[in-house]
């Protein structure tokens, strides 16, 4: 099967009417047609079962729910739904039009799940909206109102796709086309959205969300209280109390918050864990960030659950003898034997100074339902004393809930029943599954309670393991590719265990295939994640020459033909990304080595309907000279005529048969024998990057015209000049404009506009893209290196943010636990400020060596720097930070009054030289 836009699964956020991504969405975007223009008969699914976390009102997946979300509320032309994250939300009514005197007045629920776009909301309209730049859409938590001096009507009735502006992502030029204007990639396990030059627009860590999870707090919390408290730290997307489970009625209240952006929820983190609005009687709210409200990609990390077991309840018997040399080489036999299917252990018992006749022997371990008579042949005594069962396993359960709940809140606890089919062998231990909503806390429990003796066991130990668990969901068509490696895989684990789930809650297949990972070891947990990711990840089609192949023609109803066509012919599934051009192959080696194979030879096919005419270089500086649009000009009658200017190669392409060809080349040799022609530029401005005169010219949206193939090399240049070594980060106009200082003289001084993605991509490979787009992201993190910093582990290129002291991350890439302020594994044991005393030791002789060669920190990035000569003026290669080396100040340029030369001559009087 082939993930193409024909066969892609449907987008449930965009049915719900809150998809962001618009159209760099890899799921299909399907317009709902209205009741009232047509039926469309469809199969009424069994009813499913009623969804509790609905009824709690928590429940994250709304519409998208494979468990059933009643409503009540009969639904109304004009009127939305109510919510379907949270049943006490009310819907959203438009009475009337909405006009900017009524924009205050309308209301809506201040503290739900989601707010409608449409009508008011709590914070007041969109101001991004109204400027025409909101790039959320339908998700935006702000109302959308198109046009507040005329009225707004209700547009529930139309189709989607026909309100253009709330799909996002997307402008509409000057042209009427519609083109991206960011685009997304995960680097080093951060989101990173880019903008034109693919500039960094904005940065979100593994270890950040914009969701706030609160638990514990005090019994009198209010949704008004709530909203108050988490407003401070920033705009509020929602704010909700999560209902007290029925299950434990006694337990304290908890709440989720929703930021607009992942830096007021990591601010609030920091704030309200120390504040004492949140601290009451029993104990002081723990504060958190959701890491599953920043979820991205197909795998889900969580380290909050645990495994607790314990010995089953057993009998205790006591063995008479007459003799204490009997009863001691009984309970020598006794010890360690096995009876009814469990272990028995037997001890002597020291007789009292008076005992002269019967002598016993303490079996423990014996199961409930052993009989007087059968233990007394077991044991070959005179007679036999049976006491009373350890515990009972229902105060044990209830006793246990509650000594782990005294670590933090639970968000589940499972019981796992013994079995009790006939014939089957009892199990010694129970066993037990508790979540956390905390890792943190799983992780505190784990620690303090494994091998603890608890006084409702009869003293009898528990064992509490950490659990870690990373889950995938996969389309199933990739699934039933994979599934032979998965499970060869699966079979040769020792210490982790995989599985997945093929069907729903009622048996049908499902969708999407669950694969879950987990084990309580983490270095191992992270070594099968890499070997299960490199499965899933497949294998990209590559040319001969190792560059990444993009079939254009995949985009075409005929290349989707032959891509179903292939697939099923080669048992393989293929996964186009168009956002990346890249085409994934999975399946079988043979299949996959057969599928790559046959892309190849379409791709040779398509090239072979491509015939060449070679240019000299006469007729080659013609043709950048005005001679290529005269020869569109001669030829713009023939529609089945495609020609294409190679600037590179010095060459034509034609697309078409070969009377098409001999028309190219005919008025290729017109051209050739013709007046010379004009340039083609429209005005006297060259080339910004060859200063020569335009030769098929690319004009930029700030009015600067390039030539395409001086464009294109420019902008593959910098996937080589940033990230580590310096240069631009981004790619902007070259130009020379006049700008006018503040002394009221005149500088020329470079546009500095981005380049828009769309032109990027069209000029770039899909290889060169990327490898720009990462160049990019590298250069902004190592500029910001006090903020960003990679992961301890040696072969691990995970970044995070740098935090405050004694806060500990868990790296979803190598499972590490990662002190976020000193930059090394976690030290248990030891706060961040013993540890730097400690490890200061370690470095004296490093510190001498740095002192007697005048090695010195970038005040940037606290890279070591040495001069070895030349002025005072340094720059750090890798912050790019430009220092006055006597003071050690840092400057964003060199030559403007504020920079680094002027400081050094008004300051220092000279550059050192």
């Amino acid at each position: 099967m082939v993930f193409s836009e024909a066969r892609i699964p449907e987008c449930t956020y965009y049915a719900q009417g809150r998809c962001a991504k618009g159209e760099n969405c890899r799921f299909a975007h399907i317009a709902r047609i209205s009741s009232k223009t047509a039926t469309v008969p469809m199969a009424i699914p069994p009813k499913p079962s009623i969804c509790e976390f609905y009824e709690r009102g928590i429940c994250r997946f709304g519409d998208g729910c494979k468990l059933g979300h009643p409503n009540p509320a009969a639904t109304l032309p004009g009127v939305a739904p109510p919510s379907t994250l949270s049943p006490a939300a009310p819907a959203f009514i438009p009475s009337a039009p909405v006009t900017k005197s009524s924009i205050a007045h309308v209301s809506s629920p201040t503290y739900s799940s989601r707010t409608s776009n449409v009508g008011g909301g709590a914070f007041g309209p969109c101001k991004f909206f109204v400027q025409g730049r909101c790039n959320k859409g339908i998700a935006c938590p702000f109302p959308h109102v198109a046009d507040v001096h005329e009225p707004v009507h209700p547009t529930t009735n139309l189709p989607l796709q026909s309100r253009p502006e709330e799909t996002g992502a997307a402008v509409v030029g000057d042209h009427g086309s519609t083109e991206p204007t960011t685009t997304t990639r995960t680097k080093l396990g951060c989101t990173v959205v880019y903008g034109a030059g693919a500039a960094v627009q904005s940065v979100t860590t593994a270890f950040e969300s914009p969701c706030v999870l609160m638990h514990s707090l005090p019994p009198s919390m209010t949704p008004a209280a709530l909203i108050t408290i988490a407003e401070r730290f920033g705009e509020l997307k929602s704010a909700a109390l999560i209902p007290r489970s029925p299950q434990d009625p006694h337990a304290l209240p908890s709440a989720r918050i929703e930021y607009l952006a992942p830096a007021d929820a990591s601010r609030a983190v920091q704030a309200l864990a120390q504040d004492p609005a949140l601290k009451h009687a029993r104990t002081r709210a723990s504060v958190r960030l959701d890491l599953r409200g920043a979820e991205s990609g197909t795998a889900t990390l969580r380290s909050t659950k645990v495994k607790i077991s314990w010995f089953a309840p057993s009998l205790t018997a006591w063995a008479h003898y007459g003799a204490i040399s009997i009863a001691k080489l009984e309970a020598a036999r006794l010890d360690g034997t096995t009876f009814s299917g469990r272990a028995v252990r037997a001890s002597f018992q020291t007789p009292s100074w008076n005992q002269r006749t019967s002598f016993s022997v303490e079996l423990k371990g014996l199961p409930l339902d052993a009989q007087r008579a059968a233990v007394k042949r077991f044991c070959r005594a005179d007679s036999v004393a049976m006491g009373e069962r350890s515990f009972v396993v229902a105060d044990a359960v209830k006793a246990l809930r509650a000594v782990l709940a005294r670590h933090g809140a639970l968000e589940a606890f499972d019981f796992v029943p013994p079995s009790d089919h006939a014939g089957t062998k009892p199990r010694p231990k129970l066993v037990a599954f508790a979540q956390f909503a905390d890792a943190d806390a799983a992780s505190r429990a784990a620690a303090t309670l494994h091998g603890a003796r608890q006084p409702f066991l009869r003293n009898g130990p528990v064992f509490v393991e950490l659990i870690h668990s990373v889950k995938y969901m996969l389309p199933r068509a990739q699934f039933a590719a994979l599934r032979a490696d998965i499970d060869a895989l699966r079979d040769a684990l020792e210490t982790c265990k995989l599985r997945y789930h093929e069907t729903d809650e009622h048996g049908a297949p499902a969708e999407r295939v669950c694969v879950r990972a987990y084990g309580p070891d983490a270095k191992a947990l992270a070594r099968l994640k890499k070997e299960l990711e490199d499965i899933l990840r497949g294998d990209v089609v590559r040319g001969d020459d190792g560059q990444i192949m993009w079939l254009e023609y995949s985009a075409t109803a005929g290349g989707r033909e032959f891509l179903d066509a292939l697939a099923a012919d080669a048992q393989v599934y293929i996964r186009c990304d168009d956002r990346t051009r890249t085409i994934h192959l999975f399946g079988t080696q043979h299949g996959r080595r057969n599928a790559r194979t046959r892309i190849l030879e379409k791709t040779q096919a398509l090239a072979a309907e491509e015939h060449i005419i070679d240019l000299d270089d006469v007729l080659f500086r013609r043709m950048l000279h005005g001679g290529f649009r005269e020869l569109q000009d001669s030829l713009s009658a023939g529609e089945n005529l495609k020609m294409f200017f190679d600037v590179v190669r010095k060459r034509i392409v034609v697309e078409g048969d070969a009377a098409n060809v001999r028309t190219a080349r005919a008025a290729v040799a017109k051209v050739h024998t013709g007046e010379p022609a004009q340039r083609l530029s429209t005005d006297d401005a060259p080339c910004p990057v060859c200063f020569c005169d335009v030769s098929d010219p690319l004009a930029l949206p700030c009015g600067h015209t390039y030539c395409r193939a001086c464009l294109q090399h420019y902008l593959a240049s910098l996937a080589h000049t940033t990230g580590g070594g310096g240069g631009s980060s981004t790619a902007t106009c070259l130009a020379s404009v006049p700008r006018v200082r503040d002394d009221g003289t005149t500088k020329e001084s470079a546009c500095g506009l981005g380049v828009p993605l769309p032109i990027i991509r069209t000029l770039l490979s899909p290889g060169q893209e990327e490898r720009m787009l990462e160049a990019a992201f590298l250069a902004h993190i190592h500029s910001r290196a006090q903020e960003f910093k990679y992961c301890p582990t040696a072969d691990c290129a995970t970044v995070y943010r740098a935090g405050v002291a004694d806060s500990v991350l868990r790296c979803p890439t190598c499972l590490a636990r990662i002190c976020a302020f000193c930059h090394v594994e976690a030290h248990e044991g030891l706060g961040c400020a013993e540890y730097k005393d400690q490890a200061a030791g370690g470095d004296a002789s490093f510190q001498r060596w740095r002192e007697a060669h005048d090695v010195r920190p970038c005040p940037g990035c606290g890279t070591g720097l040495e001069k070895s000569g030349g002025c005072n003026h340094m720059c750090c290669t890798r912050c790019r930070a430009h220092i006055c080396w006597v003071c050690m100040k840092v400057f964003n340029d060199t030559d403007s009054g504020g920079g680094v030369y002027a400081h050094m001559r008004r300051e220092h009087g000279g550059i050192g030289i």
